[in-house]
């Protein structure tokens, strides 16, 4: 793959680095910085992506005052294209950026670039949330996803009968961390003494939520639960529920947005299992901008997911995801 770069003129995090100490505790650099960065992300408009910026933007400032600036390029590939995300990414190398944070929207297409693009050419990269199939990267920030998935199992298995039927509405079969939610959510509620069924591939999307939900009340009318990656499909399978007077059918999903936390506090939707995007991209950037400064940042982070229910549902109300936090 043969593309062009643009020539910036960037300061290397390390060479020739001078440091002093602040009074906050970090490193002052004697001389200031500047990096040119990337954010490549699928679906760019969903609060939870939204949020992962806000939160690389508040690591961001901290650099700052120490010192280091950042001119960042956010990318939005094409609300859910594959295709227009790997376009971004020959777009973003050749207007030279000194390094790449990336939320991939497909575990093996976007591996591609990312090998014969950025690790060709000894770009640093940071993976937040999705994970790659192959390819190397500084550091990958995720939730521990399987331990999420059985999480949802458990509190499905308290609130249905032993023996109930329960079933996985699957968006991204080829996406890790979502193979990782189902085989957690499966293996688990195998154990508990579900039965559980052969999952449905959907698109994510509000509209497909609501006619698989629709489907499978005709196919299976004595489905007692479903699992979703993600919140826009369980709003649109709450909605078919409850026009078909079904609320008996329950939910359990990953991540939120204002419209999914009210439907948890009113008990429409059974469960949610929360993630921290905002912490995924502020250690993403704190991260890429460590390599940038001549430092190892760690390999993995791991970030605990956390269950929401009507119960507790107060105790997540100024979670940016719920308060739909803005890129800037």
């Amino acid at each position: 793959m043969n593309i062009k770069r643009r020539g910036f003129l960037t300061l290397s995090g390390a060479v020739g680095v001078t440091l002093a100490v602040s009074s906050l505790g970090g490193p002052v650099f004697a001389q200031e910085k500047s990096f040119r960065l990337g954010y490549s992300q699928f679906w760019g408009t969903n609060t939870f992506l939204r949020t992962q910026i806000a939160g690389a933007r508040k690591a961001m400032k901290e650099w700052e005052a120490k010192g280091v600036k950042v001119d960042l390029l956010v990318t939005n590939g094409g609300d859910t294209d594959t295709t227009k995300q790997v376009g971004d990414l020959e777009d973003l190398y050749t207007q030279g950026i000194d390094g790449l944070l990336i939320f991939p929207g497909d575990s093996v297409v976007l591996a591609d670039p990312i090998k014969n693009i950025y690790n060709a050419n000894k770009i640093p990269v940071v993976v937040t949330d999705i994970g790659l199939g192959s390819g190397e990267w500084a550091t990958y920030v995720v939730t521990a996803n399987e331990e999420g998935g059985r999480m949802a199992a458990d509190y499905m298995a308290k609130n249905v009968a032993k023996g109930a039927k329960v079933i996985v509405f699957d968006h991204g079969p080829a996406v890790q961390c979502i193979i990782d939610r189902n085989r957690g959510f499966e293996e688990r509620a195998k154990e508990l003494g579900l039965t559980v069924l052969p999952r449905k591939v959907m698109k994510l999307s509000l509209e497909d939520g609501r006619r698989t939900m629709e489907d499978t009340l005709t196919e299976i009318p004595d489905i007692a639960g479903v699992f979703f990656q993600n919140h826009a499909p369980t709003i649109g399978a709450e909605a078919t529920l409850e026009a078909a007077n079904r609320l008996d059918v329950k939910l359990v999903n990953f991540d939120t947005d204002p419209t999914a936390y009210r439907l948890v506090k009113e008990g429409k939707i059974l469960g949610t299992i929360v993630q921290n995007p905002f912490e995924m991209g502020y250690a993403g950037m704190n991260s890429m901008l460590t390599v940038l400064t001549g430092g190892t940042p760690d390999k993995l982070i791991e970030l605990p997911p956390r269950l929401m229910t009507k119960d507790n549902a107060a105790e997540f109300a100024n979670e940016p995801q719920v308060l739909d936090a803005k890129a800037e």
